[in-house]
């Protein structure tokens, strides 16, 4: 224990005492550090309103994801489920051909039959028309794989692609 002078009294006290046990005087003086602020080395490679790309890290949404940890990244896609739209287009096509072939000759199909056939052919060709193939980011890890991004917009998620295997390269 080291021993040093009080600053008051010049009376002898320990270098660890806060006040001199013969004065009262503060012995040691108070340090206040303050926050330097540090040059951020991130550096941003994409930023819009739900994804951050940058040399360090990928924020899609709520999730974060260390680059570091990226293996790859590529573009995949999904194509449209059409099952449902070809059997309405089905049973609609059937309900029409069973209207231009009566049971009756003398009783002909009334016309609500040919305008509900007609409006399930139309509406499944317009279904099949307004089906869109789905794009996705697709990441590997020594975790896994997962879809990050989905979207229809196929330049949107290539733009994407392409600057995190950007930040990936600076990265390393």
């Amino acid at each position: 224990m080291a021993l040093v002078k009080c600053k008051e009294c010049n009376e002898t006290v320990s270098a660890e005492a806060v006040d001199c046990p013969y004065c009262g005087a503060p012995q040691q003086t108070v340090v206040v550090l303050t926050a330097v602020p540090v040059e951020s080395t991130e550096e941003i490679f994409f930023s819009d309103n739900s994804v951050i790309i940058t040399n360090v890290r990928l924020v899609v949404g709520g999730a974060t994801y260390a680059l570091r940890n990226i293996i790859s990244v590529e573009m995949q896609f999904t194509p449209p489920r059409l099952i449902k739209p070809v059997l309405f287009l089905i049973v609609g096509l059937m309900i029409l051909f069973a209207a231009f072939m009566p049971i009756n000759e003398n009783a002909p199909a009334p016309a609500g039959v040919y305008i509900i056939a007609g409006m399930m052919i139309v509406g499944a060709v317009l279904w099949m028309c307004c089906a869109k193939t789905k794009y996705h980011v697709g990441l590997s890890s020594a975790s896994g794989e997962i879809h990050a991004l989905t979207s229809k917009n196929r330049a949107y998620i290539q733009q994407i692609v392409v600057d995190i295997n950007k930040a990936i390269a600076k990265h390393l």
